[in-house]
C-alpha cells in the first residue's frame, strides 16, 4: 500500500479539527447571570469550544432589537472562517444575522418567544401591539426560525409557542432550563424567633413587590420579617428589611437564601425565574405567580404554591399557612432542593446544551 504524501497526514487532522462555535449572549437581565454560568462550565463542551461573544444591551431610542442584532452581525462577520456554527441567546438579536444561517448552521436560545412575550408589555412598560403588528411580527420571525438548525428552550411553555406559534419542528426544539451552581446554594442557620420571607427582584413593581408588602403590612407584620432585595427606593419599616447592590451569586445574597424560610416572587410578568431556581435550591418552598416558565419550577402543593397574577387574597393565604407550620416549610423545601438537583445543576445542563449545539453544529 504506498504512503500517503509526507504532510498530508497533518494537513488532513488540521481539516478534522473542529473549530470553535461562537456563543453571542445578550447581556440583558438574567442572561447576564445565564452567560457568566455557562463560561464557568465551558470545559464540559470538550470539542467545539465556545468562542464567547458578549452582546452588551445598550439602551435608546432606536429598538433593541435592531440594535442589539447589529452588534451580533458586526462580531459575526469578521469571524465566519474561523467557526464551525453559531449559538445565539436570545432570539432577540437574531434578526439581522439571519443571512450567516446557511452558511454557519445556527442554534437559537430563548426564553420566551416574541408571542409569548406579547401578553406581558404592559409590564415592562410597552406599548400594547396591535394585531396587524403581531401577524406582521409573527410572520417575520418564522421565516427566522425556518433557517435555524435547532432552538433552545427555557421551558416547556417556550417550547411549546415555537412549535405552535412558529412551526418548528418539536424534535428540533429541546428544553434545558439555565443551570445553577447547587454547591452555593446549601441550607445555612435557620433558627431565629420570626420566620423570614425573601423577596428578590431589582424592579420592584414588575415583580410584585408592592402587592408582597401589602400583605406584609395587613397580615404578617409581628409573626414574620421581610427581607427585600431590590434596586428600587423602597423605605425599612418595622418588619421590613431592604438590601440593595446585592449581586448575583453573591455571598451575601448566598447568605440569604441560606438563612430564610419562605421565598416569594408574586411577579406581574417573567417569561422564567432564576431566583425561583436559587430558592428551591436553597431549600426554601416558593410562593409564585402562575406565568411564563414558572410553573414547569413549582410542584404546586409539594414545593411551594402557584397563585395567579394579582391574587393578593391566595397570597396573603399561602404565606400564613407557611408561616404558621416549621415542619411543612421544612418538608416542602426538602422537596424543592431534591428537585433543583435532579433538574438545575449547572455543570449538568452546560453539557446538555454544549452536546445539543455541537450536535446540530
Amino acid at each position: 500500500m504506498a504512503r500517503p504524501p509526507a504532510g498530508s497526514c497533518f494537513r488532513l487532522a488540521l481539516r478534522m479539527t473542529p473549530k470553535p462555535i461562537a456563543y453571542l449572549m445578550e447581556q440583558t437581565l438574567g442572561s447576564v447571570t445565564h452567560y457568566a454560568n455557562l463560561r464557568r462550565e465551558e470545559a464540559t463542551s470538550q470539542f467545539n469550544l465556545p468562542r464567547w461573544v458578549p452582546i452588551e444591551y445598550v439602551p435608546g431610542r432606536v429598538p433593541w432589537t435592531i440594535t442589539g442584532s447589529l452588534q451580533a452581525r458586526r462580531a459575526l462577520r469578521g469571524m465566519l472562517d474561523e467557526i464551525d456554527g453559531i449559538f445565539i441567546h436570545t432570539t432577540t438579536i437574531a434578526p439581522l444575522s439571519v443571512d450567516y444561517f446557511r452558511s454557519k448552521p445556527t442554534v437559537l436560545s430563548s426564553d420566551g418567544t416574541p408571542l409569548n412575550k406579547r401578553a406581558m408589555r404592559a409590564a415592562y412598560g410597552l406599548q400594547p401591539e396591535s394585531n396587524l403588528a403581531r401577524r406582521t411580527k409573527q410572520r417575520f420571525y418564522r421565516e427566522i426560525f425556518a433557517r435555524a438548525a435547532g432552538f433552545v428552550a427555557w421551558s416547556s411553555w417556550t417550547k411549546q409557542s415555537f412549535v405552535d406559534d412558529y412551526g418548528c419542528r418539536e424534535e428540533d426544539v429541546v428544553v434545558i432550563p439555565p443551570g445553577i451552581d447547587l454547591q452555593l446554594f446549601s441550607e445555612g442557620n435557620r433558627d431565629h424567633e420570626l420566620p423570614r420571607i425573601l423577596f428578590v427582584g431589582a424592579d420592584f413593581v414588575r415583580k410584585g413587590g408592592e402587592m408582597l408588602l401589602d400583605v406584609f403590612r395587613r397580615k404578617l407584620r409581628g409573626r414574620a420579617e421581610l427581607l427585600l432585595v431590590t434596586k428600587a427606593d423602597v423605605a425599612e419599616e418595622p418588619g421590613v428589611r431592604v438590601f440593595r447592590n446585592v449581586g448575583a451569586n453573591s455571598e451575601a445574597l448566598l447568605n440569604l437564601y441560606r438563612t430564610s424560610d419562605v421565598f416569594v416572587l408574586p411577579t406581574r410578568a417573567d417569561c422564567y425565574s432564576l431566583v425561583c431556581m436559587e430558592a428551591l435550591a436553597a431549600g426554601l418552598p416558593v410562593v409564585a405567580t402562575r406565568v411564563g416558565g414558572i410553573p414547569d419550577m413549582i410542584q404546586d402543593g409539594e414545593t411551594g404554591h402557584l397563585i395567579d397574577v394579582g391574587d393578593s387574597a391566595a397570597l396573603s393565604d399561602k404565606l400564613e399557612a407557611l408561616i404558621g407550620d416549621a415542619a411543612h416549610r421544612r418538608q416542602m423545601g426538602a422537596r424543592g432542593r431534591a428537585g433543583a438537583v435532579e433538574r438545575f445543576d449547572l455543570r449538568e445542563n452546560a453539557r446538555r446544551l454544549f452536546e445539543f449545539v455541537r450536535s446540530r453544529c
